[in-house]
């Protein structure tokens, strides 16, 4: 009866200390991964894109009229997998970005980016607001009339 009574405290002790991060909702996914950008949407949009670029990821379909983006980027740990198994064509984990741009008001724009990490959802609003700062810079950029 002890060894009984041990091995279910035991367990009851190794299930408390498995718990599990709830699943985000749609609203909070929007929140942490939505951010307010200055600007009429066609110049938000190429200065995303612009930044997409510059943080090595191709482009894997782009609506510019819809105002999205995805791209992809191979991490370094996989490139070699990657290039071996027929580039694009082939099957290796890759990082994605999604971008979506939307006229919020005559002054402003919505900018969402998504970021999923070997397929996975990624919730980071650090790298959210890297994203939304770089776009700000670039953005200042074009209208000073600095190189792209």
């Amino acid at each position: 009866m002890r060894r009984l009574l041990a091995s279910a405290a035991l367990l009851a002790s190794l299930l408390a200390a498995c718990e599990t991060t709830p699943e985000l909702t749609p609203t909070q996914w929007e929140a942490i991964e939505t951010r307010r950008v200055d600007g009429k949407r066609d110049q938000v949009l190429r200065a995303a894109s612009a930044v997409v670029l510059d943080d090595g990821y191709y482009f894997a379909a782009s609506d510019f009229a819809a105002g999205t983006l995805t791209a992809a980027k191979v991490p370094s740990t996989q490139q070699d997998a990657f290039q071996r198994s027929g580039g694009m064509t082939g099957h290796s984990p890759i990082d994605m970005i999604s971008i979506w741009v939307v006229q919020a008001d005559p002054v402003s724009c919505s900018l969402r980016v998504q970021y999923r990490d070997f397929g996975t959802h990624i919730s980071s609003p650090e790298r959210v607001s890297a994203f939304w700062t770089a776009v700000q810079r670039r953005m200042l950029k074009d209208q000073a009339g600095g190189a792209p």
